[in-house]
């Protein structure tokens, strides 16, 4: 093996991994302190229940391995195990300034007392044995919070909010109280016990070695599984073997990788996050294969890997203008779910200068609200999104892009389905809370570029209260009443409330809810400490509580909705022009009462029914309401303009069932078979469970068709 790939494997003890000249450091390019609860719990568990369960053929513990590697200045770099050697660090930090007679009268030589703990910590009383990152900002938070601190007993616990930025800070001292909470339960002389079995119990596999290339090269084999790391920590990690001999590169990256962190802990995301939108931006397919694997990928055919450093600031400092683009269409795309390809797009449209990124922007909101609306699901949008990202990195037409948008809305009937969904029951809808905040976005004052977080300060209310039957003031609405009953988790019945209580307007008397709506107080002077949602006040200022004026609202909020997303009813009837399938199902359909009917339903069935309703469109046939039985469930056709159905669909694992009425058919294979139904005394039925089979039927159901207008 050549010189520069080797290294040592030393078995030691946590004694002897802080003890002689041994200083450790934690390189730039290494994520910072992330240990959470998790991590803290499973430590302390392990090394108590080891402790517990030591005997003579047991009484060590192993720790797993750290890989190092000595830089210039004697230090010695940890590649691998630097969030576990900050963990015991910490720990040891708590013992001395907590517990400092540990140990006090224990004579053995194997016994971590106050005054080798510190010689653990420091070297020589003067050096720190472990100095984090060299950006001095890590190094002296750590000295700050942790090495200069007198005592931890009186330190307040972090809030999970806190703990979630991703800042080592709060980390820190997250597990400083950790210890001490646990040391504080343990019996003093367990204690000491306790801590000399981590100390001289507890073993670490060392494994110095004497090349940065060939440590990093090893931390890739040993993390092979990457158990603990993240995809952010392993491309990291190809990225620096790649440049393992260059410093000035390496210093390079890790500044540039210091402003991604800056960036996602000021706008809440994750530096993972940051590599999958970059993946896609790399990739503009479909991944096929895991983030770590595609990028590796990447990084390995790079002929120059400082071009994709030089990239990769490019791709954060575009990031960063979408982050603080304040536009109404932007903060509305923050609410979206598989929100990686709309950053990707919005990202790469920074990226490149796209020509027209404003009606882009646009573009961009309108489509995939409209499939949030409409309960599509991650397969039906994400090819056309990486499309999307492709055409946005080329540069293409905006009419291309928008072409390629409109194709995907037809082709899943995106129209109709919105449109029911806005119609339907909406208070439980995830889309609910987004799309009334972006109407407020788009209706408001250009100089207000507030965010709304969808959070617990943000509420929706029935305007005519749910109990409304339970309240005098509401009298005058009819009991049990389907009209009623069906407007109170419509639309046009919720009202979006923020910085008070839902409770506060539940179900008290309709000019008391508007005093909370308009956000006045009980003198109804405008209360400061309250948000006011403008396009909300304009909505209420004209409803009164008579329910006819209520369902009014509906008329104004679907004008705003399709003013935002540019749509109109009559969109629903919209249809490709191209022979490519579609989906294109006839009026009066409820999706909600379809997704219900096929939910079991294999694709292969569902996809057969959607060729037939193709091919009913071609008669002019329009949808007869779904029927439900106690069991079965059918979809029945009538011809446009008559009552009786001609055809009725039951959907199986196997078969779309196609009944028709009993008439003399021409039936040369003879798949007709006659069964009783639900519907008529005796019926023929035939069942299609392929392309042939469907087109054999289309024949038969023709014949049932024209023999209902006869």
């Amino acid at each position: 093996m050549a010189t520069t790939e080797t290294f040592r494997p030393v078995n030691q003890t946590l004694s002897e991994i802080f003890s002689w000249v041994c200083l450790y450091k934690v390189p730039n390019y290494q994520r910072q302190y992330s240990w959470w609860l998790d991590q803290l719990d499973a430590l302390w568990n392990d090394l108590y229940e080891a402790y517990h369960n030591k005997s003579e053929d047991n009484d060590c513990y192993f720790l797993w391995s750290i890989v190092t590697v000595k830089d210039k200045n004697w230090y010695q770099e940890l590649i691998d195990g630097q969030q576990r050697l900050t963990t015991l660090m910490i720990l040891m930090n708590v013992l001395v300034k907590d517990f400092p007679d540990i140990n006090k009268e224990n004579e053995s030589i194997e016994s971590a007392d106050a005054d080798k703990l510190n010689s653990f910590i420091m070297f020589d009383k003067k050096r720190n044995r472990l100095k984090l990152q060299t950006d001095p900002k890590y190094d002296s938070v750590f000295n700050e919070l942790i090495i200069s601190k007198e005592t931890f007993a009186n330190e307040e616990k972090p809030t999970k909010k806190d703990l979630k930025i991703d800042d080592p800070q709060y980390k820190f001292t997250n597990t400083a109280i950790f210890f001490y909470e646990k040391l504080k339960e343990l019996p003093k002389e367990e204690i000491w016990e306790f801590i000399n079995y981590i100390f001289y119990n507890t073993n670490i596999i060392k494994i110095e070695c004497t090349s940065q290339s060939f440590a990093i090269k090893l931390f890739q084999v040993l993390n092979d599984r990457w158990l603990d790391l993240s995809p952010a920590d392993i491309v990291k990690s190809y990225i620096i073997w790649r440049y393992w001999d260059d410093d000035l590169w390496k210093n390079i990256f890790s500044n540039n990788r210091k402003e991604i962190e800056d960036l996602a802990r000021e706008y809440d995301f994750k530096i993972d996050e940051f590599i999958v939108y970059y993946e896609y931006y790399k990739l503009r397919s479909n991944p096929k294969k895991q983030v770590v694997d595609e990028l590796r990928q990447i990084i390995e055919n790079e002929n120059d890997i400082s071009d994709l450093v030089h990239e990769m600031k490019k791709f954060n400092n575009s990031l960063r203008k979408v982050c603080e683009n304040t536009s109404s269409a932007v903060l509305s795309l923050k609410y979206i779910p598989r929100k990686a390809y709309i950053w990707t797009a919005l990202t790469t449209m920074y990226c490149v200068w796209y020509d027209n990124i404003d009606e882009l922007i646009k573009l961009i909101r309108r489509y995939y609200y409209i499939a949030f609306i409409s309960w599509n699901t991650l397969n039906w949008i994400k090819q056309t999104s990486f499309s999307l990202i492709n055409l946005i990195y080329e540069k293409k037409p905006i009419e291309e892009i928008e072409e390629l948008l409109e194709k995907n809305i037809l082709s899943r009937n995106m129209y109709k389905k919105m449109y029911e969904a806005l119609d339907w029951d909406v208070y439980w809808e995830k889309f609910l809370k987004p799309l009334l905040v972006s109407l407020e976005y788009d209706n408001r004052e250009e100089i207000d570029t507030a965010f709304y977080k969808l959070d617990t300060s943000l509420h929706m209310d029935h305007i005519l209260p749910r109990a409304y039957a339970k309240n005098n003031w509401w009298n005058h609405i009819p009991k049990d009443n389907y009209d009623v009953e069906e407007a109170l988790n419509s639309l046009w019945n919720m009202a979006l409330l923020q910085n008070i209580k839902n409770e506060e307007a539940l179900n008290c008397w309709f000019e008391e809810k508007k005093r909370i709506y308009l956000w006045k107080d009980n003198q109804w002077n405008n209360k400061s400490w309250v948000t006011s949602f403008e396009f909300s006040r304009k909505l209420l200022e004209e409803t009164t509580r008579d329910l006819d004026k209520i369902t009014e609202r509906k008329g104004y909020l679907m004008e705003a909705i399709e003013k935002m997303l540019r749509v109109n009813r009559d969109m629903c009837d919209k249809r490709l022009d191209n022979d490519k399938w579609v989906i294109a199902k006839p009026k009066e359909f409820n999706e909600f009462q379809f997704h219900e009917l096929t939910k079991d339903v294999p694709e292969k069935i569902t996809n057969l029914f959607d060729k037939l309703c193709q091919y009913m469109n071609v008669l002019n046939i329009k949808w007869n309401h779904v029927v439900r039985y106690t069991t079965k469930n059918y979809i029945g056709f009538k011809a446009e303009g008559w009552s009786q159905m001609f055809l009725s669909v039951w959907f199986t694992w196997k078969w779309l069932n196609c009944y028709c009425m009993h008439w003399e058919y021409n039936d040369p294979s003879n798949k007709l078979q006659e069964k009783k139904s639900y519907d008529w005394a005796n019926d023929m039925y035939i069942a299609i469970n392929n392309d042939s089979d469907l087109e054999y039927a289309k024949k038969i159901i023709e014949q049932s068709y024209e023999k209902s207008i006869e």
